[in-house]
């Protein structure tokens, strides 16, 4: 597909049917949301995107779940991508405010004032912000902290402002199984945990 010159796609073919997704970039946010959530096991996570992305859900949700991720993922196929990054670099929820100003800022289109907007819209203006906007310095920094390359500058930045630069902490389902455990040998009773 090339996107200057065919239409975004609004519908997948499973098994010969074709489905139509709801490809608004608000709908498409609330399944990056999902998956960031940590309170959501990933089954859960898989179907708030399959209840949200399709108007009507194929019976094959295994092929309705690779046909949605790769939407979601624009089509791109990064398996195997030596560019990848293997650490989060920003959140959706915590970096909101900072990609609605970076949009706004970069291409003038005030997302709150627009009806619809195509998830692959939304996604190509995301990869094209302006260098020097604030949410693109925010990543860089965030790079530069996980390759331990901050200049003593950037450290002061860090400490100083580490409630903006510090994302959530992901953990993985081993770590949540030890912390699930190590609870209930303490009784249960200590919380923030």
């Amino acid at each position: 597909m090339n996107v200057l010159i065919d239409k975004f796609p609004t519908k997948v073919k499973i098994n010969n049917e074709f489905y139509e997704l709801n490809t608004d970039y608000r709908i498409c946010l609330k399944n990056m949301l999902a998956f960031e959530d940590e309170e959501l096991t990933y089954q859960e996570q898989i179907m708030v995107m399959l209840n949200l992305l399709y108007k009507e859900i194929p019976q094959d949700t295994d092929k309705a779940c690779i046909a949605a991720i790769k939407f979601l993922d624009c089509c791109e196929n990064t398996e195997g991508s030596d560019k990848s990054i293997s650490y989060r670099l920003f959140s959706w929820q915590k970096d909101a405010k900072y990609i609605y100003s970076a949009i706004k800022q970069a291409h003038g289109i005030d997302l709150e004032q627009i009806p619809y907007l195509h998830w692959w819209k939304f996604v190509y203006m995301f990869l094209d912000l302006n260098e020097n906007c604030f949410f693109n310095r925010l990543v860089g920094v965030r790079d530069k902290q996980k390759k331990g390359k901050l200049t003593k500058e950037e450290r002061e930045y860090v400490t100083r402002h580490k409630d903006i630069v510090s994302l959530p902490v992901r953990l993985t389902p081993e770590e949540k199984i030890k912390i699930a455990q190590f609870k209930s040998l303490l009784g249960g009773g200590v919380d923030g945990i």
